[in-house]
């Protein structure tokens, strides 16, 4: 009987794809460990959301995730594009480029190091003990977190979405959320709640990363010689994408206060969950589109991108009636976020995006990459300037929706162009 249903299973996702024009055996069986993840993940998230809402006030959330912030915006001073790096490697047969990405990963941390302990020792000799030692040990471990992280592109470059899912949900979802259930459970100290997130993250991304190793041998593997040229590219290009995906959170701290900056996480909350199932999205069709010609790709971008419009659509018109009850049943302390959350859905029409994105990256197309992270994250920072200097809360809710578009226009119009001029296929002389 079992075989019978996957036999007809397999007949139909065939089928569909005459319509499609989309590989929807390979779509449905990452997308199925996809969908696993994010209920899991969406149901930690939730949790720890509810939780941390109820002991912690306005105040303490805001300096929580305040260092939080910081410690991420610190990480462009590190080798941040390993991560897509060793994803195009391990798909190119490199199994090495696992253990060497967390060895380049630590030593390109220096520069991270020695922020967070500049940065924590200013807030110390300051007298404020909660952002001095959050900055410390946040500091130290981040370096640690993102070089064991690197097992995740890497299993996705390996198509193993099964196991890819597993140790992701061990690493970031359960262990993590266990931790901060715990500690904001037995006390409200903030400070408390900023060390079991590292502490925590730090434990599970070092422990999956050594069952990566061992499952694929990857020591032993063959590196890739061009992936550290190809890292310092990312990293570089990275550089303003680390400060636009932190200078909202930092901005309404220093502007507004910690306040707001905790009405804006729970506002964004829900809607960036309502994505979760696309999370893996972009290393499944960066795995895919690495070994096919650009004509190929070509064919069944539309339809890609057309699925990704109506999800988008149906999100935001179901999320957005509903976010009053939402949060009247989930944050009832936070219901002055609902009309900035119900605005802030509207990103998820941007959605479409998605593919045009992952075909730059594929493909190591260094100059339009470097074309598209300026105009993208340039966008964001000049908007979210102007819009929380100038409006405070709803001026930088309208300039990351904004934002969003901005950079995904622009990767559509890189790629279209792209896409008839290059091949597809690899070319060591463009890494």
């Amino acid at each position: 009987m079992i075989t019978r249903s996957r036999e007809l299973t397999y007949r139909l996702l065939r089928w569909s794809e005459q319509y499609t024009k989309v590989d929807m055996l390979y779509l449905a069986h990452g997308g199925f460990w996809a969908i696993v993840g994010q209920i899991v993940s969406s149901l930690s998230v939730l949790a720890v959301s509810v939780l941390l809402a109820r002991y912690l006030n306005q105040d303490q959330y805001g300096q929580y995730k305040y260092v939080l912030s910081l410690v991420s915006l610190l990480s462009i001073a590190s080798l941040s594009g390993l991560s897509t790096s060793v994803l195009q490697s391990a798909a190119r047969g490199f199994d090495g480029a696992l253990p060497e990405g967390f060895r380049i990963s630590l030593r390109w941390s220096i520069l991270m190091f020695a922020g967070a302990l500049a940065i924590g020792g200013y807030y110390l000799l300051q007298g404020n003990f909660l952002l001095g030692v959050g900055m410390l040990v946040g500091g130290c471990l981040a370096p640690f977190i993102a070089s064991a992280n690197l097992y995740s592109p890497f299993l996705a470059a390996k198509k193993d979405f099964a196991r890819q899912t597993i140790y992701m949900i061990g690493a970031v979802m359960l262990l993590p959320s266990a931790a901060l259930i715990a500690t904001a459970f037995l006390t409200h100290d903030p400070l408390a709640v900023v060390l079991a997130y590292f502490i925590s993250n730090a434990a599970g991304a070092l422990f999956f990363y050594y069952r990566t190793l061992k499952a694929y041998r990857a020591e032993r593997g063959q590196k890739d010689p061009g992936m550290l040229t190809y890292s310092k590219h990312l990293s570089f290009m990275g550089i303003l994408g680390g400060v636009a995906s932190n200078l909202d959170q930092i901005l309404l701290f220093q502007f507004v206060g910690p306040a707001q900056l905790a009405v804006y996480n729970f506002a964004t909350g829900i809607p960036d969950q309502l994505k979760g199932p696309l999370k893996n999205l972009d290393g499944m069709l960066q795995a895919r589109f690495a070994s096919h010609l650009s004509a190929n790709i070509r064919n069944s971008m539309r339809n890609k991108s057309l699925l990704l419009l109506a999800f988008g659509i149906v999100s935001s018109a179901v999320y957005i009636p509903l976010a009053p009850y939402l949060f009247e049943m989930l944050f009832p302390r936070y219901m002055n976020a609902v009309p900035y959350s119900q605005f802030y859905a509207l990103y998820l029409l941007s959605l479409p995006f998605i593919p045009s994105m992952s075909y730059l990256t594929s493909k190591r197309l260094i100059k339009e990459q470097y074309i598209d992270g300026v105009i993208s994250h340039t966008s964001k920072i000049l908007f979210t300037l102007i819009g929380v200097v100038g409006w405070g809360l709803w001026g930088l809710i309208v300039a990351v929706v904004a934002a969003r578009f901005a950079g995904g226009l622009s990767s559509y119009t890189l790629y279209r162009i792209a896409s008839r001029r290059n091949p597809g296929e690899y070319n060591e002389d463009n890494a």
